[in-house]
């Protein structure tokens, strides 16, 4: 993640944002109790639209800047992703040749072109290319793919699988070739012909040119008439859906996923249970569609993507009132922990989170959206340091609290004046006295400086002297032995 805080343009907007915006609330101030009409309202009005909108433009090139950063920041991690794959063809490209040349050695022509699809498909991950999906191949051969499977394996890969073999019979029930049950048994006595039967009147259209993805859509098609408007010219267009199904081990990552996304944590065997049920009948009922087309002689196919796991389970997993609650703890655990650092940094340097008003909770929130903290943390040394000399201010600047710059003087002036440190404020005059514009007081001579202190006088070391100094004048007196 980018650090904001390292961007001087970044941080000067931002300061000056800030400045603009507290400067727009003391004004505001005190145009509400400015009587309207008067020239001290008017000349109020004008200071305040200033300050507000320098505050606004300010806020308005943070904005910006942060965008640049993010937009620099992916191009990085892009960069060094492209770098990853291009090293990768470097180790993976001559294993591959090598297989080409072994199959080459044994004149294999189906390893050969295995051997070469591999090594094409290995340059185009390192060009960054996506390989094509089936439904491209398809629309990008005129179906030729699907043209090449033979019946026979087209009807074998059905057998067995539930899914495949309903599609089947769907497909043949809305061809009419077919009128047994859609409830996925594959009973070839009856499919088989069907199939025949549809297989003889989409050669008819393929003679015509007219193509199609595969042989679920064109088995659909022979319902439409098979021109691909739809019977009697209505329009309608032929639709294949993909339903995506999450095996088990699929499903239980991607619900952990997004459980350690919101919760911090893995799901439980029992939520895992649960969310399995919902999630699989949401993928069935949310199919990726097919809709295909042919416009000017071309087929053109338009996708659209089915149910999206991550967003369903998210969804689900905020209704639940007990997992909401967690997740309500969770934020505020968050929120809690910035606020304490926040809190810590500003009692490190003498002041009161108070003086800073909503702003607050402004930071905490952009904490909480990725900005470092520590860019509120020197916000608040910079308030801190109003008023302070410049060697003081300077240290602040560098990320050193106040209170460690004073320690020293802080922890003789408890000593001397027999407190505990923490109840010596920072903003105490003795303490402060420490430390002037010109140059830092001596140890020595800050201790001198401690006597004269009014709470000097209540120490058992000031009692004992004043009683050393009576006794010793009645010593010399002769009141005493």
């Amino acid at each position: 993640m980018a650090k904001y805080s390292d961007d001087a343009k970044y941080v000067a907007a931002f300061n000056r944002g800030l400045k603009a915006s507290n400067q727009a609330k003391l004004l505001l101030a005190e145009l509400n109790r400015a009587k309207p009409g008067t020239k001290e309202h008017t000349s109020l009005k004008a200071k305040y639209d200033a300050a507000k909108s320098a505050a606004d433009t300010a806020e308005a090139e943070r904005v910006a800047r942060k965008a640049e950063i993010d937009s620099a920041a992916t191009k990085e991690k892009e960069k060094k992703e492209s770098a990853k794959k291009k090293e990768s063809l470097k180790t993976d490209l001559p294993q591959l040749e090598y297989q080409l040349q072994v199959a080459t050695n044994k004149g294999d022509a189906a390893a050969i072109k295995k051997a070469q699809d591999a090594i094409q498909a290995a340059k185009d991950k390192a060009a960054g290319i996506k390989p094509p999906t089936p439904e491209q191949l398809a629309a990008e051969e005129g179906g030729e793919e699907a043209a090449a499977i033979s019946l026979t394996d087209f009807l074998k890969s059905a057998i067995g699988d539930v899914n495949k073999t309903k599609q089947l019979q769907q497909s043949l029930k809305d061809a009419g070739v077919y009128k047994g049950p859609v409830n996925g048994i594959f009973n070839a006595e009856v499919l088989v012909p069907a199939a025949e039967k549809a297989e003889e009147r989409l050669a008819t259209y393929a003679g015509l040119g007219i193509v199609f993805n595969d042989r679920y859509e064109g088995y659909k098609r022979l319902a439409t008439g098979g021109d691909g408007t739809g019977a009697g010219g209505t329009g309608e267009t032929p639709i294949t859906e993909y339903p995506t199904i999450f095996s088990s081990t699929d499903a239980t990552n991607a619900i952990n996923n997004v459980f350690e996304a919101e919760l911090g944590r893995k799901a439980t065997a029992a939520e895992i249970g649960a969310l399995k049920p919902l999630l699989a009948d949401a993928q069935k009922k949310n199919p990726a569609r097919y809709e295909t087309r042919i416009v000017n002689g071309k087929k053109v196919v338009t996708q659209t993507t089915g149910l999206d796991a991550a967003t369903f389970l998210t969804g689900q997993i905020r209704k639940n009132p007990t997992l909401k609650t967690e997740i309500d703890q969770r934020l505020g655990g968050r929120t809690s922990l910035t606020m304490q650092e926040l809190n810590k940094t500003a009692v490190a340097n003498g002041l009161d989170l108070a003086v800073f008003g909503d702003d607050i909770n402004t930071w905490v929130k952009r904490v909480e959206n990725g900005e470092n903290i520590d860019i509120f943390k020197n916000l608040i040394r910079k308030t801190a340091k109003i008023g302070l000399p410049d060697k003081v201010g300077a240290l602040l600047d560098e990320g050193v609290d106040l209170n460690a710059v004073y320690a020293p003087y802080k922890n003789l002036m408890a000593r001397v004046l027999e407190i505990q440190p923490d109840s010596i404020k920072l903003d105490d005059p003795t303490l402060r006295a420490a430390i002037g514009p010109d140059k830092e007081m001596p140890i020595y001579e800050f201790e001198r400086a401690l006597r004269k202190d009014p709470r000097w006088q209540y120490t058992d070391t000031a009692r004992q002297e004043v009683s050393d100094i009576a006794l010793g004048v009645l010593q010399d007196f002769g009141f005493q032995g």
